[in-house]
């Protein structure tokens, strides 16, 4: 099984269109308590510029992009890379942009 690096995670990001992904149970769970809306996280994930990525365990990394509706606030999204270089989500949150922008 292969390992991504973050660099191969963000070409896979990169190339992905709207029938690349899919939602597991727990993201969907946690997308109608914390944020609500579907669409907008499959928007913001196809079309907003990423603004940060971390890496947080095999083949699991946490992207930040701005929240368009809150402008305090950033989307939060973990997803999961298959070896088939499939995305999966796995869950989000909003956080708040001063957590990853530093004055």
């Amino acid at each position: 099984m292969k390992d991504y690096s973050i660099e191969e995670a963000i070409e896979i990001i990169n190339s992905c269109d709207e029938s690349f992904v899919a939602d597991t149970k727990h993201f969907d769970i946690r997308n109608v308590q914390r944020i609500g809306d579907l669409g907008l996280i499959f928007q913001t994930f196809l079309y907003n510029q990423l603004m940060g990525i971390i890496k947080q365990d095999y083949n699991k990394f946490r992207l930040y992009f701005e929240h368009s509706q809150k402008p305090t606030k950033d989307i939060s999204l973990v997803i999961g890379i298959n070896d088939n270089r499939t995305v999966n989500f796995i869950t989000v949150m909003e956080t708040y942009r001063n957590q990853r922008v530093r004055k």
